[in-house]
């Protein structure tokens, strides 16, 4: 007995060693391929460590202080304004959308593995594939300029955002209660309303609400293809050389960002 247990001793102490020298492999490769990158992209480290010597004279003589009157002017301020709606439509109307979706992407929960599962799948990587300032582009190309190209880039992109983090926490829950529900007879919606969004509803508020969040400083660089909101402004005063009135830009949405943030953060805290 006392030679069986120093066996499983042994063994379980050499494979913590091993463990250990696989995860000692690995980080010693992920340096050295680190330090290759920085010669194969041939990043000039000189210049980078340089760039702080000139960073102070920069800011203070071609940005600071930032020119607050322009940013508030009725006009940026009403482009402020259509940069939240675009994000409140674009994460209302892609959480429509992603509730049904995330319900069939989750593998064991999904009414049909066949035919839905695959189909919800490749919608959302589908979504996630393209970034959101290259789906605007795009968009505008279709649409032409405006804030409709904007809702429909925040809507996809909340899809392919909200729909993955849906379905893997959709997967994770107890399959007792669904189990239960479906040996009474009942059809995948009532499944679904009874047994599944109970147990997914907290998880998914949650998600629904940062994504709200995320969207929102999306939103605010989407103007820059042409896809309404207040990026709009800020490159047009990029492209002036305009910086003092850009900084005034940058302040409002760094504004507009922390109280989305409180505002989340006091959602996420009441449904918790």
């Amino acid at each position: 007995m006392t030679d069986k247990i120093d066996s499983i001793h042994n063994a379980y102490i050499s494979n913590r060693r091993t463990v250990g020298l696989v995860k000692f492999g690995v980080g010693l490769a992920l340096l050295v391929f680190g330090f290759w990158t920085v010669s194969f992209l041939n990043i000039p480290m000189d210049r980078l460590l340089s760039l702080f010597g000139r960073l102070g004279p920069m800011l203070t003589n071609r940005i600071f202080p930032p020119d607050l009157v322009y940013a508030t002017e009725w006009k940026v301020l009403l482009s402020l304004v259509e940069t939240i709606e675009m994000s409140i439509l674009g994460a209302f109307y892609g959480t429509i959308i992603t509730i049904p979706l995330a319900w069939w992407a989750a593998w064991n929960i999904t009414p049909n593995r066949t035919i839905l599962y695959p189909f919800a799948r490749a919608i959302i990587v589908l979504c996630r594939s393209v970034p959101a300032l290259i789906l605007g582009f795009l968009l505008v190309a279709i649409f032409v300029f405006g804030p409709f190209a904007g809702v429909l880039a925040l809507t996809i992109g909340t899809i392919g955002f909200t729909g993955k983090l849906m379905a893997e926490q959709a997967e994770t829950i107890d399959m007792g209660p669904v189990e239960a529900i479906r040996a009474t007879g009942a059809g995948p919606l009532k499944v679904f309303v009874f047994g599944i969004w109970p147990q997914v509803k907290p998880a998914w508020s949650g998600i629904i609400i940062y994504n709200w969040d995320a969207r929102l400083r999306g939103s605010t660089i989407l103007g820059f293809v042409g896809a309404g909101g207040i990026g709009l402004h800020l490159r047009l005063q990029i492209s002036q050389l305009e910086y003092h009135a850009a900084m005034g830009i940058i302040i409002l949405v760094v504004v507009l960002v922390i109280f989305s943030e409180a505002i989340s953060h006091y959602l996420r805290e009441r449904l918790r």
